[in-house]
């Protein structure tokens, strides 16, 4: 008896130890091919994707704090044509082909702008539908601003949603500030200067002035009344 279970431990010693051996081995072997795997993955989504055609306003000119829409249209079957015609706006426009998916994310930047997304950024795409995407974007600083339009198809990779950027646009817009802007502009970051160069060695002239001017209003003297 004792010699069948000393036999029965051994053999199951053994088995942990394969056992353990193997999960190692096996470990091991996955760990390199994770990469290129991942690889591609990707590369056959972005394989697999489809074509669309998109259109979106260019401005070369903007005014200073004077806010402005920008939009942009994608759809999968609608001609290049068809979506600038369909845009609200129609100066400026630039177009292009590029690859999609049936989540698409738009994203407008610039570092001399204030911008304002009035849509989700994140969108659904599909072939009945134009999607849409709309900014309301105010110049803060003038001379050649630069704005960019970054187009990312959403992805599924390891079961994961994943940004994949597909195109983006760089802009160069001039923005002109009006004389009366500028004046205000200068008055706001230099009113100490003022008040201590201009307004004070004026303030005894303005204040004579004033008087003198009060002193003529002086309604006369009654000549009826009595001395």
């Amino acid at each position: 008896m004792r010699k069948e279970i000393a036999i029965y431990s051994f053999l199951l010693g053994i088995s942990i130890v394969a056992g353990i051996y193997l999960y190692s081995r096996l470990s091991l072997s996955n760990l390199p091919n994770s990469a290129p795997h991942s690889l591609g993955v990707v590369e056959e989504i972005v394989s697999n994707l489809e074509w669309g055609n998109i259109a979106f306003d260019t401005p070369k000119k903007m005014k200073f704090e004077e806010p402005k829409t920008i939009e942009l249209l994608l759809s999968p079957t609608k001609s290049v044509q068809e979506l600038q015609s369909s845009l609200k706006s129609h100066e400026q426009t630039e177009s292009a082909r590029i690859q999609i998916s049936n989540r698409m994310e738009a994203d407008l930047s610039g570092l001399g702008f204030k911008i304002e997304a009035l849509v989700p950024q994140e969108q659904a795409v599909y072939r009945g539908k134009t999607t849409q995407w709309k900014w309301e974007v105010t110049p803060t600083k003038d001379g050649d601003q630069n704005l960019y339009l970054t187009l990312s198809a959403i992805i599924n990779v390891s079961n994961q949603k994943v940004p994949l950027v597909i195109r983006t646009f760089d802009k160069t817009i001039e923005v002109e500030v009006s004389v009366g802007q500028r004046i205000s502009t200068f008055v706001a970051g230099n009113w100490q200067w003022l008040w201590a160069s201009i307004l004070v060695p004026l303030s005894p002239f303005l204040w004579k002035w004033y008087q003198k001017k009060r002193g003529k209003k002086q309604p006369p003297n009654n000549p009826g009344a009595a001395d």
